[in-house]
C-alpha cells in the first residue's frame, strides 16, 4: 500500500484501534458528495419520491439506490440520480411462497417474469442491475426472512448473465463461508462485466474475510451500510457495532478500505423502518466513518468508485 499523506495516531479504546482523523479530513467529509447504494425506497407502504430527493438533498447525497423495488416515481424525481435495481421483491416473493428450493430455481414463474421484465428494463435504460438478493443472512436478517442457499445456483447465474450483457450489477447480502467464497468468485470469473455489490461488506467483523474476496476479484466490491451504532441502537440488534462507533472507524476497517480503496462503497440502508433516521444515518457516514480515511480515498469511497462502477453522471 502506497504511503499515505495523512499521519495516523493510533489509540487503544475499549480493546478496539481507532485513529485520529486529520483536520483537512474532516473538513472534505463534511461536504463531498455521497452516493447512497443501499437506499432502499420501497414499493410497499413507501414514502414519496419527493420525500427521497428531500432528504437527499438536504443530506448532500447526490445519487442513490442500487437496492430495493424499482419505482418509476422515483426514476421521474430523481432522474440520473437514481440507481435503479429490481428484484428484491420477486426475491421475498419466491421465498415466501416456495422456500429455499425456490430461490435457485429459474423455472420458478416470478423469476421467470423477472427475467423478461428485467431484459426490457435493461434495453431502455431503466435499471442498472439487480438487488439486493439475500442468499445467506441466517445470522444477518430478521427472523422470519432469513435463509442460506448457495450463492452460485441456476437462478443466480440466469440474473447474472442478464447483468453481463449490460454492464450490469448484482448486489448481493451474504455471510462468510468456504462455499460462498468460492461460489461468489466463480460467478465473477464466469461474468466478468458484472459487478458484485457484497451488501454490508458481508455483514461481519472479520475483515481478513471480506479481503480475502476483494484482492481476488477487481469486479467484487462491497458497502459499508448498517455496521455502525445506528442500526444497532435503531433496531435493537443484539449484537455490538462491527465497523465504526462514537470512537469512529476501527483499525482493521481502516486498513482495509486503504487498501482497496476503488472497492468499497457507502450505504445507509434505511431498512425496516428506520427510513426515519436517514439524517441521522447519513452524519454517521458523515463523521465515524469518512473522516478516518485519507482524503483521496474519502472521495473514492463517498462518490467516485459508486460514478465509475454505475455509470452516474458526475456534473
Amino acid at each position: 500500500m502506497p504511503k499515505k499523506i495523512f499521519s495516523i495516531f493510533l489509540l487503544v479504546v475499549s480493546g478496539l484501534v481507532y485513529s485520529q482523523p486529520t483536520p483537512q479530513s474532516i473538513e472534505l467529509a463534511k461536504t463531498v458528495p455521497i452516493a447512497d447504494v443501499h437506499m432502499h425506497t420501497y414499493q410497499q407502504n413507501p414514502r414519496s419520491a419527493q420525500w427521497w430527493r428531500e432528504m437527499m438533498d438536504v443530506n448532500g447525497v447526490k445519487w442513490g439506490g442500487a437496492v430495493g423495488d424499482y419505482r418509476e416515481d422515483v426514476q421521474a424525481e430523481l432522474g440520473s440520480r437514481y440507481i435503479p435495481a429490481v428484484g428484491q421483491a420477486e426475491f421475498f416473493k419466491v421465498f415466501f411462497k416456495d422456500g429455499r428450493s425456490g430461490l435457485i430455481n429459474p423455472e420458478n414463474e416470478t423469476f421467470k417474469a423477472l427475467y423478461l421484465r428485467s431484459e426490457e428494463l435493461f434495453k431502455e435504460g431503466k435499471i442498472k442491475g439487480f438487488g439486493e438478493f439475500h442468499t445467506d443472512n441466517h445470522s444477518s436478517g430478521p427472523p422470519r426472512i432469513r435463509r442460506s442457499i448457495r450463492a452460485d445456483n441456476p437462478a443466480m447465474r440466469k440474473f447474472y448473465e442478464i447483468a453481463n450483457r449490460y454492464g450490469g450489477f448484482v448486489q448481493i447480502h451474504a455471510e462468510f463461508d468456504g462455499d460462498f467464497e468460492k461460489d461468489i468468485l466463480n460467478l465473477s470469473l464466469s461474468y466478468p462485466n458484472t459487478t458484485t455489490v457484497l451488501s454490508h461488506c458481508l455483514s461481519t467483523k472479520n475483515v481478513d474475510n471480506v479481503a480475502a474476496i476483494l484482492s481476488k476479484r477487481k469486479n467484487i466490491v462491497c458497502e459499508v451500510s448498517s455496521l455502525g451504532a445506528v442500526h444497532v441502537n435503531r433496531l435493537n440488534i443484539p449484537r455490538s457495532p462491527h465497523a465504526y462507533d462514537s470512537g469512529g472507524l476501527y483499525g482493521n476497517w481502516i486498513k482495509l478500505i486503504e487498501t482497496y480503496p476503488d472497492q468499497v462503497l457507502l450505504g445507509s440502508d434505511p431498512c425496516c423502518g428506520i427510513d426515519a433516521a436517514y439524517s441521522e444515518i447519513i452524519t454517521e457516514l458523515r463523521t465515524k466513518v469518512l473522516p478516518y480515511l485519507s482524503p483521496a480515498t474519502i472521495e473514492k469511497v463517498a462518490y467516485q468508485n459508486a460514478v465509475r462502477i454505475f455509470s452516474l453522471k458526475s456534473d
